[in-house]
């Protein structure tokens, strides 16, 4: 099961999956945004990873040397399929969902309702044992019926995107359990 909130390094309460993204917005309540440092310590990247993705175009522009909650949301989804997929691929995904990262009216769904969205289908799957393409499509299409004002060709894109990077979650955990092992036998 999820041990942490994908993207981060924050431990994961499996009975808050559909609103995952709570566990970090108190951050914003009294603030103006997050430092460089505080995203480090959310996510466990490197300060040169963050401003790579800022400088490319893929997170939104920090205001003020400030990370907002899209920044961070952007961060997180990026972080949390990385491991299984090319970058260009990733970020091929966030635009196929929500276009350019600058601008939120071509957005399906906003990054925040695609991360929590996301936590909730790993966690309904992991629980399930589900793996197989078909079955996560199963569990995923249910879960986008129940956005609002989400037309057909809006579910049909989250859907998509969803079985993704599920998928690509999943693949993530299973690359780190291989290392994990290759760790075990080159240390003994």
């Amino acid at each position: 099961m999820m041990k942490y909130i994908p993207g981060t390094v924050l431990d994961f309460d499996s009975s808050r999956s559909s609103h995952a993204f709570d566990v970090i917005k108190p951050l914003f309540a009294f603030t103006n945004g997050v430092t460089l440092a505080q995203v480090r310590e959310i996510t466990g990247l490197e300060t040169s990873t963050i401003q790579n993705w800022v400088k490319r175009g893929w997170v939104p522009s920090p205001i003020n040397k400030r990370y907002g909650q899209r920044q961070i949301v952007r961060i997180m989804l990026i972080n949390s399929i990385r491991r299984a997929m090319q970058i260009e691929n990733v970020i091929n995904l966030m635009a196929y969902i929500n276009g350019d990262v600058e601008d939120t009216s071509d957005d399906v769904v906003s990054d925040e309702v695609l991360f929590n969205e996301f936590c909730k289908a790993v966690y309904l799957c992991e629980k399930s044992r589900t793996m197989d393409n078909e079955a996560i499509g199963t569990v995923v299409g249910e879960q986008v019926l129940h956005i609002p004002r989400l037309d057909e060709t809006g579910q049909v894109k989250l859907k998509k995107t969803l079985v993704i990077m599920v998928l690509a979650y999943m693949a993530g955990q299973i690359k780190d359990k291989i290392d994990e092992e290759l760790d075990s036998i080159f240390d003994e």
